[in-house]
């Protein structure tokens, strides 16, 4: 069973019927990865009414990136279900330039209990550099963005609130509920961080942390990788029936009648994470920003776009890169050591799931929601 089999089977009861599961946790943290540019701007809306607009201004194939196609098919799929139909969607906000890629989007499911929803990155290379930035920075514009959202909206209302994301946006969300102001935080019921990466030594230390703890759940595949990144904790393991790379797209995720089905990190993400830890050891703070300045330098001449490109091309990559005359050798090792990281990450995924998950991304973000 999938989530759409969950959907299917639980899709006549409200929520006032059957209480938020995890599982509806996991969909409305994906749901902010649909494209609702033109859907929302007169105000909110019900699922029902915008997937009734989705359905007749996006029509044809669907050639967005693959997590927002995903989200389009869940929006489409989800707006004529009882439990789903009524959910009010409002408050979009959605922020595409060099400096930051930023989008949410909030959920009434029932009176008065909102779910925000932070969006996430997927195998773009340029949601993977924002990534990287958490190494170096803290706050980042978009984390600035994500709490002064939920400051702005709901300081002053009678909302009880949830806070979830996917990949980059589950982090968005654990943060944001640290660090909103404390009218806010008494409204926070549960935070959830669907395969995201945790946070740095200090922010994981904190007050803060500690604050929203026992509300916080880290929902990760049993094949995470970005899951893995900084620390973490409160992780819930879930079956994926993919590997490596892969297993980082929900609709992946066995359910079993209404839950995930429990698991355990395979032997790779553990040694992708001593990986990626091995890595922030070992080079200091400069020199990793080198590395993430040079980094569309460095792809642009390899023509990777995704971390899915560098499975085919990973020796005439690693040539590029040892050939480059304007980066220094540090930076050089370091994106190396990066790529034989993401590499290893793929050694469990044979060469057709490669071909096939490759065959349905563009060539480039051609997304309607870049900004221009």
């Amino acid at each position: 069973m999938s989530i759409y089999n969950y959907i299917d089977n639980y899709g006549m009861k409200t929520f006032e019927e059957m209480e938020l599961k995890r599982v509806d946790a996991v969909l409305f943290s994906f749901l902010s990865y649909a494209n609702f540019d033109g859907i929302l701007e007169n105000g909110p809306l019900t699922i029902k009414e915008a997937g009734r607009i989705h359905l007749s201004s996006f029509k044809g194939k669907d050639n967005n990136i693959i997590a927002i196609r995903e989200a389009n098919k869940l929006l489409r799929y989800i707006k004529d279900t009882n439990r789903y139909k009524n959910c009010i969607l409002s408050n979009y906000k959605y922020i595409a330039n060099n400096d930051i890629q930023f989008g949410v989007i909030a959920i009434e499911f029932k009176k008065n209990h909102v779910f925000i929803s932070f969006e996430g990155t997927d195998e773009m290379f340029s949601g993977w550099k924002e990534n990287f930035m958490l190494t170096l920075q803290f706050p980042t514009i978009s984390h600035k963005a994500a709490i002064r959202y939920v400051n702005d909206l709901y300081t002053f209302s009678n909302k009880t609130l949830y806070l979830g994301g996917h990949s980059k946006g589950g982090n968005f969300a654990l943060v944001a509920g640290m660090y909103c102001n404390g009218l806010i935080r008494r409204k926070v019921k549960h935070i959830y961080n669907i395969d995201g990466p945790g946070v740095l030594d200090a922010e994981f230390n904190s007050k803060q942390y500690q604050d929203i703890r026992n509300k916080y759940t880290h929902i990760i595949s049993d094949y995470s990788i970005v899951g893995l990144f900084f620390n973490h904790d409160n992780d819930i393991i879930v079956k994926s029936d993919n590997k490596g790379p892969l297993a980082h797209d929900i609709v992946n995720w066995p359910v079993e009648k209404d839950h995930f089905i429990p698991s355990e990190l395979s032997k790779l993400s553990l040694d992708i994470e001593k990986g990626f830890k091995d890595i922030l050891e070992k080079y200091s703070d400069e020199e990793r920003l080198d590395f993430i300045n040079n980094l569309d330098l460095l792809f642009a001449r390899a023509n990777v776009k995704t971390i899915l490109d560098l499975k085919s091309d990973y020796k005439k990559i690693i040539k590029l890169i040892y050939e480059s005359r304007d980066i220094d050798e540090t930076t050089k090792n370091l994106t190396i050591d990066c790529i034989k990281m993401l590499v290893k990450s793929f050694s469990t995924v044979k060469k057709e799931e490669i071909q096939r998950f490759l065959s349905e991304k563009v060539d480039k973000v051609k997304s309607i929601k870049s900004a221009s």
